[in-house]
């Protein structure tokens, strides 16, 4: 039994939000955990036993999919090839041994003591952006969006006037990994790519402050471990991942506690379990790609070599054989795992970044106000299939 305010899940069955994620993909419940779509031609696991034995089992490649399709990483035409080259250079696009080998290179940017260490001046972000706010705010624009995107900068040891810049170049290369197929989203998608390596090389060709995310690029190439655009492919996978998945997921926990109104909930709760349900309740990321390097057996069915597998991270995270009552908002509820941020060798490597700064805004945002209400409802839009919360305006109040 979970235990706490108990919420009712504000998108399932709900009209007011039913191009969310959440209402898209949960109807994957009523079908077989593992399954093959004849249409997509791809193999759909939603349950969560099955999406965590898959996260790390060892015939699996994260690897993009060399399929029609999935061409991300090798199809031809005007800048699919040169995106390509800094995109195949993620090392969330590798397997091992090269991916933990970049993986460690910046390793030490998101450990535990690094990151507890960061806590005095996020505190100090949110509350500056904050300052000026007495009765309310727009969560994105003003609070999710500007914090995400300076932390990020900071860490990488950027600039600061480099941060606005990030909201602009995070739907291109999204829309790059999803649609390489249209024209125009290569284009879009190699134009920010470029636009992040030439802010990269600006930056490296200045005093880059010791101990940041370039400052350890710069001695790994020096030092002969990777070349130059492996030094431009981690810088933007991490300005990406670091920036769009934290700004939507405050976003989304501001949201989901407003619409099941249970902000009196977040107020009593301990911050690190509240997060934790909520990322488990609204996951940033629903879906992962992997591809079967070899047969691989799970629940009864046969993966061949070749397959292409969507891991459903969104829907596991609500797999009632795990969480009772999964549509539920507990924010007491103890949860031993959940798949937000992956499993195994490719588990996020910026989670503790993303639950510091999440709980940091829900702390002060509760603290400031002992309610918060909509003011308006929330905008969202559809990019390439995904939706996306573009605005979330609220206003507070002190009782």
């Amino acid at each position: 039994m979970t235990t706490g305010q108990a919420l009712r899940c504000p998108y399932s069955g709900d009209d007011r939000a039913v191009a969310d994620p959440c209402a898209d993909y949960l109807p994957l419940r009523e079908e077989e955990p593992v399954r093959w779509d004849e249409d997509l031609e791809v193999w759909i696991v939603s349950g969560f036993r099955e999406t965590t034995a898959l996260l790390r089992h060892p015939a699996l490649s994260a690897a993009w999919p060399r399929r029609d399709g999935t061409t991300t990483l090798h199809r031809d035409g005007e800048g699919g090839g040169r995106a390509a080259e800094v995109v195949r250079r993620w090392f969330m696009f590798n397997d091992d041994p090269e991916h933990a080998a970049a993986r460690r290179i910046v390793a030490p940017l998101f450990a535990a003591d690094r990151i507890a260490a960061m806590r005095p001046a996020v505190e100090a972000l949110v509350d500056e952006l904050l300052a000026g706010r007495p009765n309310g705010l727009e969560v994105m624009a003003d609070l999710a969006v500007p914090l995400s995107s300076r932390v990020i900068c900071r860490i990488l040891g950027l600039p600061a006037e480099v941060a606005p810049r990030l909201h602009a170049w995070a739907p291109d290369i999204a829309a790059l990994l999803i649609a390489d197929y249209l024209p125009d989203v290569r284009t879009r998608g190699h134009r920010a790519l470029q636009e992040i390596a030439d802010v990269v090389d600006g930056t490296l060709r200045s005093d880059v402050p010791d101990g940041t995310g370039l400052a350890l690029l710069s001695d790994a190439h020096r030092a002969g471990l990777i070349e130059q655009a492996d030094i431009w492919a981690t810088a933007s996978l991490l300005i990406y991942a670091g920036f769009e998945t934290t700004s939507t997921f405050i976003g989304k926990a501001v949201r989901a506690a407003l619409h099941t109104g249970g902000w009196a909930g977040l107020r009593s709760g301990e911050p690190a379990s509240v997060v934790d349900e909520l990322l488990r309740f609204d996951t940033s990321v629903q879906q992962v790609a992997r591809i079967a390097t070899g047969q691989v057996e799970v629940a009864g069915h046969l993966i061949a070599e070749g397959d292409l597998v969507l891991l459903m991270l969104g829907v596991a995270n609500r797999d009632p054989a795990v969480f009772p009552e999964p549509d539920v908002l507990d924010h007491g509820r103890e949860i031993r795992r959940h798949l937000t941020f992956g499993y195994g060798a490719h588990y996020c490597l910026g989670a503790g970044l993303a639950r510091l700064e999440s709980e940091i805004v829900l702390e002060r945002l509760t603290a400031r106000w002992t309610q918060l209400l909509p003011d308006g409802p929330p905008v969202t839009r559809q990019h390439f299939g995904i939706t996306v919360l573009e605005r979330l305006a609220v206003r507070g109040a002190v009782s």
